[in-house]
């Protein structure tokens, strides 16, 4: 359906109409500035050209186009053409063109086409400026220290013993087992912070650890090595005991402005784009004049618990807002 909308695609009337109202021409459109040549194939007053064929298989790729090299090929190729402009005018005869599908169809087409001329052409690209700067605003994402997730359990210096306790059971758990070790710290941590997260400290790095926790903390880190592993005894702070588990580690990232300019060229540019579509849409909104009406919308009643009804047309096409900006 896409490829017969596309390949004859909408022929708007210059005449005075309602917004909306345009007159589809569904014959079939040669290629631009190909014209002459010799006929390959005539059907109901219309002409395929050698040279439009040409056109056509220089459009293709070496893969397709070596399916072409034969006479008969070739042929198979001019028949296929025909069979859909033949269907295609049938389909127009019998008065399918009207067709609530089709014509849903062509908007949708329509409106992405609008949308790619309007956001993906002549958008004037980002430029080393602006991916500087960005850069430079930004620069934590992209240069940031290794980092380690622990789990913990937090006593009082004073609660050793019940701490010698936990820790055994926590040595009893296997290595993987986070929902065991979680249940333990909701149960008996005293880091009222970490407790209902199951002990989780999050990512942080090294100097983190040590100014949050405590640079003995952030020792025993570097000591455990794979991802479940347990410290191997309680580790004392001047503040408190601790038990920790290895849940993770992340690299130190260390991107510099030309290995970050891609992901931030393309971001930029998703950007620009979104603020085109904002200002199109109300640009186009405020042409319309456009009123909502929140008592009727509010009024509404909508039973998701409903049996679905029959839809009586297509759906209409939706078209949702960009992000927010931040």
């Amino acid at each position: 359906m896409h490829r017969l909308l596309l390949g004859s695609l909408l022929a708007l009337t210059a005449c005075e109409s309602p917004p909306g109202v345009a007159k589809m021409d569904f014959r079939r459109t040669p290629p631009a500035g190909v014209s002459g040549g010799q006929w390959v194939a005539k059907f109901s007053g219309q002409a395929l050209t050698d040279k439009e064929l040409a056109q056509r298989f220089a459009e293709m790729n070496p893969y397709a186009r070596a399916r072409f090299q034969t006479v008969e090929q070739r042929k198979d190729y001019v028949e296929g053409v025909v069979r859909f402009e033949l269907l295609a005018q049938e389909a127009v005869r019998r008065g399918l063109h009207d067709d609530p599908e089709v014509v849903e169809a062509a908007r949708r087409v329509m409106v992405q086409q609008l949308l790619k001329k309007e956001l993906d052409e002549g958008s004037g690209g980002v430029t080393d400026a602006q991916v500087a700067a960005w850069y430079e605003a930004h620069k934590a994402d992209y240069v940031k220290p290794a980092m380690t997730r622990l789990s913990h359990i937090a006593f009082g210096k004073d609660h050793r013993e019940k701490a010698e306790t936990i820790f055994a059971q926590v040595k009893a758990l296997a290595p993987l087992d986070a929902a065991g070790f979680g249940k333990l710290a909701r149960e008996h941590s005293e880091d009222v912070r970490s407790r209902e997260l199951d002990g989780d400290l999050r990512f942080l790095s090294d100097d983190e650890l040590g100014t949050q926790y405590g640079a003995e903390v952030a020792a025993a880190a570097a000591q455990l090595v794979k991802v479940g592993d347990v410290s191997e005894a309680l580790i004392e702070t001047p503040k408190a005991l601790h038990i920790l588990k290895l849940q993770g580690r992340q690299l130190a990232l260390n991107l510099g402005l030309e290995q970050a300019r891609p992901s931030i060229v393309q971001l930029l540019a998703n950007e620009s784009k979104q603020e085109r579509f904002r200002a199109l849409m109300e640009r186009l909104k405020k042409d319309a004049h456009l009123e909502l009406n929140d008592a009727s919308l509010a009024a509404m009643v909508v039973d998701p618990k409903a049996p679905a009804v029959p839809p009586t047309t297509p759906s209409p096409g939706f078209i949702p807002a960009p992000p927010a900006t931040k």
